[in-house]
């Protein structure tokens, strides 16, 4: 009961930060998490609500947002990145790692310690980067080489870290045992990752051709997915970050070549993918800002503990990441502004905080409030500084409030092309209330009285006769063509925009629910 509630605060949370988000866009929804898990833990009787965290269900929660990742990406580009991949993967990886370590037992912290910050931190986050970039136009090259990176770096680091674990068990480093743990964990990971995403693409193909309609099991198996694949991973011995991986990667392919034999199916699931990227991310960061209280409540206050040195740890950290990454930058020939993009676009979040939490039980209660703080400092700082330094060397892209203003016009616009419409042709007196409400309701242009009004009327058994019915969905399919044509016309003079498509997606939406023989809302 206690692990439920403590679920269902947390979600609560997380849907909060949404919401904020949408009425504060200028501040990125990590932020707004953090600060709203600040909140649970400093209030009393809802931080009690919070269970206890453990490392395992931290590794659950970050792999759908890793699958989810793998299939925006086209295996085409992976291919044609492979090189690349390599060395940002493995070598930056290394090189980070080797140095970051080094330069942290400098603080007088022990050099196995050292070594596991260093590579806690070299996970980086292609969400968390979109989020502080958000506004602002980011390179092709480095978009790209930022994407392909986080897709893969993510198994180089755990499969470091667990070496450096070792290490910090055993007293010494061996090399030998982490260079044959990395090729078992990734070469495994690949294997048994398209192993298993072939085994389930045919199944699901399978399923379509011979068992009929098979909707609601496509979506279950959808979401579980994931959690099989890792989970077999794991107990293989490999490296389940690679292989959930390798199987988003082809699920990818799959969903390129089979969105039209059940796009209903493919729509939601794109409904999906983002609705559970965005739950997800906003939890793991409102546990981040409950930990930091109850780490520093009890480290700090209860304590009395003021060793300072997980300050300077985690800025030093992230200046050495910084430094190694710019250095490579000019290395592939970025040049001077296109290698700060590069360095500043590593940024740290949902995995780094999980590699934390995936280690607790190997450290002791000091050096894992450490290691939280420190890597909290880390995360803190790059999304920060390139949420600032952004700001002054990328170009603007359309504002957020400037997209909502044109999306509000165009929006009004269509609305209006929709009504001109329905003023054209006939319709009883009834049926056009009901159509123009219908249409007005679409720009958000009803008032709280007008839905009470039209609630109390659908709930009259006897409003419209099926003829009537018919006669009002045929004319508000009048009215949805007039939209689309109108926001054909504006896609031609203005181009093609995300913000069009949305729209025209809204409308052909609303189509959908009228041609829908089997919906229960008409």
């Amino acid at each position: 009961m206690a692990l439920l509630i403590s679920t269902a605060v947390l979600i609560i949370a997380a849907v909060l930060s949404g919401i904020l988000a949408g009425v504060f866009p200028r501040v990125p929804s990590n932020y707004l998490s953090i600060a709203i898990g600040i909140v649970i833990a400093v209030v009393a009787p809802l931080d009690r609500l919070i269970a206890p965290f453990h490392s395992e269900i931290f590794m659950y929660i970050i792999v759908p947002l890793i699958y989810f990742e793998g299939q925006t990406t086209r295996l085409y580009f992976v291919r044609r990145w492979w090189r690349q991949i390599i060395e940002t993967a493995v070598l930056l990886v290394v090189a980070s790692l080797v140095i970051a370590g080094f330069a942290v037992s400098l603080l007088g912290i022990p050099l196995a310690i050292a070594f596991v910050l260093a590579a806690i931190s070299t996970p980086t986050d292609a969400t968390a980067t979109e989020t502080v970039s958000e506004g602002r136009i980011v390179p092709e090259r480095q978009e790209k080489l930022l994407r392909m990176e986080s897709l893969f770096n993510d198994a180089s680091g755990i499969v470091l870290l667990e070496a450096m674990v070792l290490w910090l068990r055993g007293g010494h480093f061996q090399y030998q045992v982490a260079l044959l743990n990395f090729l078992r964990a990734a070469g495994g990971g690949v294997i048994v990752g398209i192993a298993i995403a072939l085994l389930m693409i045919s199944f699901r193909r399978g399923l379509r051709n011979f068992a009929g309609s098979t909707y609601n099991a496509q979506i279950m198996l959808f979401l579980i997915t994931p959690f099989i694949i890792y989970f077999v991973a794991e107990k293989l011995g490999v490296s389940g970050i690679i292989a959930v991986v390798c199987a988003g990667l082809m699920q990818n392919s799959e969903s390129s070549r089979s969105r039209f034999d059940h796009p209903r199916q493919y729509h939601n699931s794109l409904v999906l993918i983002d609705l559970v990227r965005d739950i997800l991310n906003n939890l793991i960061f409102v546990v981040l800002g409950v930990m930091i209280v109850r780490i520093v409540r009890a480290d700090l206050l209860v304590a009395n503990n003021v060793d300072l040195r997980w300050l300077a740890a985690g800025f030093l950290i992230y200046l050495v990441t910084l430094a190694v990454r710019f250095a490579y930058g000019v290395l592939v020939k970025m040049g001077p502004r296109g290698s700060v993009i590069f360095a500043l676009g590593g940024v740290h979040g949902a995995i780094t905080l999980a590699l934390v939490f995936s280690i607790a039980a190997s450290l002791t209660d000091q050096q894992f409030q450490f290691v939280v703080l420190t890597e909290t400092m880390l995360v803190l700082l790059s999304m920060l500084v390139p949420s600032v330094v952004f700001r002054f060397i990328l170009q603007p892209d359309l504002s957020e409030g400037a997209i909502q203003d044109r999306v509000g016009q165009l929006r009004r616009e269509m609305v209006w092309e929709g009504i001109a419409a329905v003023d054209k042709i006939y319709l009883p007196d009834n049926i056009r209330a009901s159509v123009l409400y219908d249409l007005r309701d679409q720009k958000g242009a009803t008032t709280m009285r007008d839905f009470w009004k039209q609630w109390s009327i659908s709930n009259h058994n006897d409003e419209f006769t099926p003829e009537e019915r018919d006669l009002e969905r045929q004319a508000l399919l009048w009215a949805f063509r007039a939209e689309r044509n109108y926001l054909n016309m504006v896609a031609q003079r203005e181009g093609l925009h995300q913000y069009l498509f949305e729209l025209y997606n809204e409308v052909l939406l609303s189509e959908s629910i009228l041609i829908d023989p089997q919906s229960s809302l008409n």
